[in-house]
């Protein structure tokens, strides 16, 4: 369906982002963080997002201050899914594209990229062309999470036949390519889509399978987790340290993640809930329902663990203008928000906050935002 101006400009949405928060501090009664966010989206670009978050006003504790974007390619080659900045070095945000290059150069070649962008220019740095396996015959989507140690990135794939690479950070070279069938991280069951993040530590490898009827088919409403060893994964090898399970229904399966800080928690996106799970047992804490237009796609934490910054793929739906009361079943516009979680509390609290649309009225885009994931920094 296309899409009026007029429509983006009056509607609220989601899209795909990530995160890079900016400072903080905190009172006897509320917390105050200064946040940009870097949001994924598959227009080939991140959103620059300038946020303050208030927990003193809980009717609307998210504010943005500015909004811009920071392009690494076009919407047929760099549609991505994927952002990590380094631990060592937080002016370098590596990525992985979540769609293989539709452009004329690759027209007969199916490949993806994985690249760094340097954050206080802008300008990709590194841009690397990565081919597919043979074992991947469903590969309408690509990578989406990734995980990182001080020395390799981790992007994972949600083809039919999941893999993780890895990936030097010096130049970006892939040194292996884990498939975990035949393994002991394979759950011996058909599934869709891994997703995945390192704990804090780098010591753990988080992976998250979704259980499927068959294969690449219907979800059932499970979430396989796997933790791995890390150290052994950079080596190519597969060792399982921890497992877990998580139910739902409907729209429910795993996308992206993050781990606390302190490492003692995991908040998981889960499409139509998120998930907060107890890092050490896998065990769920928490299984937080999203609005009924809402889809949960990431969730990261406040450098003090106390609040999560999730994002949502957010449909409002359209007027029609023949029959108002009754909008036909595709008729929405699709913004890129973000959501704040109160650990303690167990709940969302106050308003979304939209870090897509403004842009797309700006630069007259007449699509749907689509974001994704997200990452942070603070200071």
């Amino acid at each position: 369906m296309k899409i009026s101006k007029k429509a983006v400009m009056s509607t609220v949405v989601a899209g795909t982002f990530t995160l890079s928060l900016l400072g903080f501090s905190s009172s006897a009664f509320a917390e105050k963080y200064e946040a940009t966010f870097y949001v994924a989206g598959m227009g080939g670009h991140f959103a620059k997002a300038e946020v303050v978050i208030d927990t003193s006003h809980m009717e609307a504790p998210l504010r943005l201050k500015k909004l811009d974007k920071i392009d690494i390619g076009t919407r047929e080659t760099h549609p991505v899914h994927d952002a990590r900045i380094d631990a060592e070095d937080n002016n370098s945000m590596y990525w992985s594209t979540y769609k293989i290059d539709h452009s004329e150069t690759f027209e007969n070649v199916k490949v993806a990229h994985v690249g760094m962008t340097d954050l206080k220019t802008g300008n990709v740095v590194r841009d690397v062309i990565v081919d597919l396996p043979k074992e991947a015959t469903k590969i309408g989507s690509l990578y989406c999470a990734s995980a990182q140690t001080k020395d390799y990135f981790l992007p994972i794939s949600m083809a039919n036949k999941g893999y993780i690479d890895v990936f030097q950070k010096s130049d970006l070279k892939r040194v292996q390519r884990i498939m975990l069938e035949g393994t002991e991280g394979d759950i011996g069951k058909p599934y869709k889509f891994y997703h995945g993040t390192n704990s804090p530590d780098f010591k753990k490898l988080l992976i998250t399978i979704n259980e499927a009827a068959t294969d690449h088919g219907d979800l059932v409403g499970k979430m396989h987790l796997l933790e791995l060893d890390m150290d052994e994964a950079i080596k190519g090898n597969v060792k399982v340290t921890n497992r877990g399970l998580a139910t739902g229904t409907g729209g429910f399966l795993s996308f992206r993640q993050y781990y606390s800080p302190d490492g003692s928690m995991i908040a998981n996106s889960g499409g139509n809930a998120m998930l907060l799970i107890d890092a050490k047992t896998l065990e769920v804490l928490d299984h937080e329902p999203m609005g009924t237009l809402e889809e949960n796609h990431d969730a990261i934490f406040t450098p003090d663990s106390k609040y999560v910054i999730a994002t949502s793929r957010s449909k409002a739906v359209l007027p029609d203008c023949e029959n108002p009361d009754k909008p036909g079943p595709d008729e929405f516009i699709m913004d890129g928000m973000l959501k704040l979680y109160d650990v303690s509390a167990k709940k969302f609290i106050g308003k979304s906050l939209s870090v897509c649309s403004a842009c797309h009225q700006t630069e007259g885009v007449e699509e749907h935002a689509v974001l994704c994931g997200l990452d942070a920094k603070f200071h």
